[in-house]
């Protein structure tokens, strides 16, 4: 009974990450998506986003490697929305690790910046898709890709959600090698 529940939880949880992610979209698209910035440290934001990842994360046999650096100083974003762009990242990396079952999630400082990044060993995205793969909607044209679940507006919303914050996305991928997706946002600034 409990794994049952345990399944429901997470299904649920899933399906209304899903639903946010497309009334956001509705709302980016009308112009009205608002944000709520606030003093928050990054590495706990990403450890949150790690906490809700959890059970899909182990029923599906993952390991998630967590290297955050505490030394941080807080950053005035929406911590809902960086969670969600984290839980977006996390979610794809699950989706296309083939048989690989390592994901990484860091939270580091790059001079000025912030970057949170997500790292898979798994299929990896050719170079010509990379260009593409932020547009709403669109999804790498491959058979393997139909038969996976998705809208092709995870990406999207990530890249919003970072220009929102004066950040920006970067993907570092080759295909059989895996991608590095990281959300590089600057310290002390206020969206």
């Amino acid at each position: 009974q409990a794994e049952y529940l345990d399944t429901i939880v997470n299904e649920s949880e899933r399906l209304t990450r899903l639903l946010n992610d497309i009334l956001d979209f509705s709302k980016i698209e009308q112009g009205q998506r608002t944000y709520h910035p606030a003093p928050a440290s990054l590495p706990e934001t990403a450890q949150a986003a790690a906490r809700a990842m959890e059970y899909p994360l182990k029923q599906q046999g993952f390991e998630l490697n967590i290297q955050l650096d505490e030394g941080l100083p807080q950053v005035r974003v929406d911590r809902d929305a960086i969670e969600q762009a984290v839980l977006n990242l996390l979610s794809n990396a699950m989706k296309y690790s083939g048989d690989s079952r390592t994901i990484g999630l860091k939270v580091k400082r790059e001079g000025d910046r912030a970057v949170i990044q997500v790292v898979d060993k798994g299929v990896g995205i050719d170079p010509e898709d990379q260009e593409h793969i932020f547009e709403d909607f669109y999804r790498v044209p491959t058979r393997e890709n139909q038969s996976l679940p998705g809208t092709g507006l995870g990406l999207s919303l990530v890249s919003h959600i970072a220009k929102a914050h004066g950040g920006t996305v970067r993907v570092e991928s080759a295909p059989g090698e895996g991608s590095t997706f990281s959300i590089i946002l600057p310290l002390g600034s206020e969206p």
